[in-house]
């Protein structure tokens, strides 16, 4: 209404062009400002009021109530609270009147489990927020009367003066409710989390096939850990996904006054804690007596006092909500304690009570421990003795190696535990390495590598196998061939050349065939023998034929003593004039001369000749020198080692005489 005027609100465009002074709700229109602006003022909370009381709230309390268990208003003798109190006695105080809130709490709860989302509106039941107990039936249903105005509150000034019992703080007051909610959707929970456990199985059973699939043709080791890892997580995001999660949307709280009776108690410990205790019942439904346990709002069995005390005094709680300390044997609330120890599963109280630093879990004073690392406390299940210096230390600071570690899985301390750098950097113990010889990283025994050269142990970053034997080298010990510059040999794979100094491997290289000569050679510098089948041999321990080039031994030629080249055994003939063996450029093929007896010209040699010569042929001289029966005649010709002369005696007698340079006898004499 806007203006006492009714306004028409139209919902959807066709009915807008029916009638153009209607409104429709969109953003600006006058409608949805004014419903928005109802929707922020009552929809958080909204406020009843008074509850009309059905007694007479002026007569004497605890006269004609009823009696229910676990309470006596009209005894006299005694506290009249027929609860038991642990550890502790009543002591009744007077009865009077107060005002308790009840409420209840309309939420919006959204389940997320996988793909799936559900949303439903759940509303909880009526309770007292002053005291977290469960409201009767009658006094629920006056409430739903009071909330749908079937009846009127109550007026102010027709309640007499009672005493204002605040409602609990927020936080506790909203845990009240939603453990309400909690129990009214633990049906719905349960079969959604049956189904998102169906459809997890699925998934995860698709996800096992894929990576079965992926790792069938996988060898490499890095590969197989990369993908095996890639499917745990996979795996976890899965499981993760589909747990099931509630979220909780609080959407209105709907609260009303109700006016009690309530009669208190002093509780105390035989600790000499002091607390309160209060029972009541409503003026309104059944008027029954409500007993309550201050903690969860449930009606108690027996009453526990907490032994510790907060700024406003003690407090007490049901046998429920409550525990006995396994240490000093006191007893306290949930509020104020743990209620399980992680080592032997018995409660603790505050006093008593300690968080472990290393697994973050409450434990008690009992199995606590000290660290030797840091010297922080732990609880005794995070304690353990180091399996290589026997070090006690917790969990936090301790690493756990492998089962395929050289001594197996142990648990070591930070100072002896080292990070293998042969494998895949898994923790082992100090006590199971070797240190690099290059970098001084550490390498366990399991997967520690030798140079094959020097035989130290050194990490996998500076070891690497040959690619011919596939043995590991070292860098300082890894070399290459001038053949094969890509190729990586060990040093000692490869050696000098004699001829060059390059460093050539064993199938590019060889050694020479000559005797005395043990160095190796590149196969460049080597070439293969003609006279010696399947040798070869370097430049200083080969000749070539100067005839056909041929590549022979040292022993293989011999110099032409024509020309001086070196010429082999099958391009050697002997002169038919002179008797030496020439090469066949330096011999008339017609004569059967060489070309030094074919140029022999009359020359008187040097008397050192002719001595030499006549030495070795003494038959050639008479008496006074001279040759009877003729005139003794000289020819003379020189070439690279000898000098070639020819004696005529007469009668067609000749001599040929073959003197090497400087020698003072002749290697040949022919006669012809």
């Amino acid at each position: 209404f806007r203006d006492r005027a009714a306004v028409l609100v139209a919902l959807s465009l066709d009915a807008l062009e029916r009638d153009p002074d209607a409104e429709i709700a969109v953003l600006g229109s006058p409608f949805l400002a004014q419903l928005l602006e109802a929707v922020r003022a009552r929809s958080g909370r909204l406020s009843l009021g008074m509850i009309p009381p059905r007694t007479n709230p002026g007569r004497k309390p605890g006269v004609t109530a009823p009696k229910t268990p676990g309470f006596r208003p009209g005894s006299a003798k005694s506290s009249g609270l027929v609860v038991p109190v642990r550890n502790g006695t009543a002591k009744r105080r007077k009865s009077v009147l107060a005002t308790h809130t009840i409420g209840r709490l309309l939420a919006r709860i959204v389940l997320r489990a996988g793909a799936a989302v559900e949303e439903v509106l759940i509303e909880s039941a009526v309770i007292d927020l002053a005291t977290g107990a469960i409201a009767d039936n009658q006094v629920s249903a006056v409430f739903a009367d009071l909330e749908a105005q079937r009846i009127a509150p109550a007026d102010p000034d027709d309640v007499p003066d009672a005493k204002l019992v605040p409602a609990r703080e927020p936080a506790e007051m909203l845990q009240l409710l939603l453990g309400d909610l909690r129990e009214k959707t633990a049906e719905r929970v349960a079969a959604r989390q049956a189904a998102a456990e169906k459809e997890v199985a699925a998934e995860l059973e698709r996800l096992d096939r894929y990576f079965a699939s992926v790792l069938a043709d996988k060898t490499d080791p890095d590969e197989v850990r990369t993908i095996t890892g890639l499917h745990e997580r996979r795996r976890a995001e899965e499981m993760r996904r589909h747990q099931v999660k509630a979220i909780v949307h609080p959407l209105q709280l709907v609260d009303a006054q109700v006016l009690m009776q309530r009669v208190e108690w002093d509780i105390q410990s035989t600790g000499g804690v002091r607390v309160r205790f209060a029972a009541q019942r409503p003026f309104a439904g059944s008027a029954a007596w409500i007993l309550s346990c201050p903690k969860c709002g449930k009606p108690p069995a027996e009453l526990v006092v907490c032994v510790h005390e907060e700024d406003k005094g003690g407090h007490c709680g049901c046998d429920a909500c409550s525990k006995t300390c396994a240490v000093c044997s006191a007893d306290f609330c949930a509020d104020h304690g743990i209620a399980s120890c992680r080592v032997d599963e018995k409660p603790a109280c505050e006093q008593h009570a300690r968080v472990c630093q290393s697994c973050r879990m409450a434990h008690c004073s009992t199995h606590e421990g000290t660290c030797a690392e840091g010297e922080h406390p732990a609880c005794t299940a995070c304690l353990e003795a180091c399996g290589s210096c026997g070090r006690i230390v917790c969990n936090q600071h301790a690493e756990r190696t492998r089962p395929d570690a050289p001594k197996g899985s142990r648990r070591l301390c930070p100072a002896c535990v080292r990070h293998c750098e042969g494998g895949t950097n898994e923790p082992v113990g100090v006590d199971e390495v070797v240190q690099c010889v290059s970098c001084g990283r550490s390498v366990c025994t399991a997967h520690q590598a030798i140079c094959a050269v020097d035989g130290r142990v050194h990490c996998s970053r500076h070891l690497r196998r040959v690619d011919g034997s596939g043995r590991f080298v070292c860098e300082q010990h890894r070399a290459t061939c001038v053949a094969e510059p890509e190729a990586v040999f060990a040093s000692d794979e490869v050696s000098s050349c004699a001829t060059c100094g390059m460093h050539v491997c064993a199938p590019h290289s060889a050694e020479c065939v000559a005797e005395g000569d043990q160095a190796r050679h590149c196969l460049t510098h080597l070439v293969k023998l003609a006279d010696v089948e399947g040798s070869l041999a370097c430049a200083a321990h080969r000749r070539a034929c100067h005839v056909d080039g041929g590549v022979f031994s040292v022993q293989g030629v011999e110099a032409c003593p024509v020309c001086g080249k070196d010429v082999c055994s099958q391009h050697r003939a002997s002169c038919s004039y002179c008797g030496r063996q020439v090469c066949t450029v330096d011999l008339e093929r017609k004569s059967g001369r060489c070309a030094t007896c074919a140029r022999l010209e009359a020359a008187e040699p040097p008397q050192d000749v002719i001595a030499a010569a006549l030495t070795a042929r003494p038959g050639a001289r008479s008496r006074d020198g001279r040759e009877p029966g003729g005139k003794r005649s000289w020819r003379m010709a020189r070439d690279r080692t000898h000098v070639v002369l020819e004696l005529t005696l007469g009668w067609r007698r000749k001599t040929v005489f073959s003197l090497r340079h400087g020698a003072a006898e002749p290697d040949r004499v022919v006669t012809h």
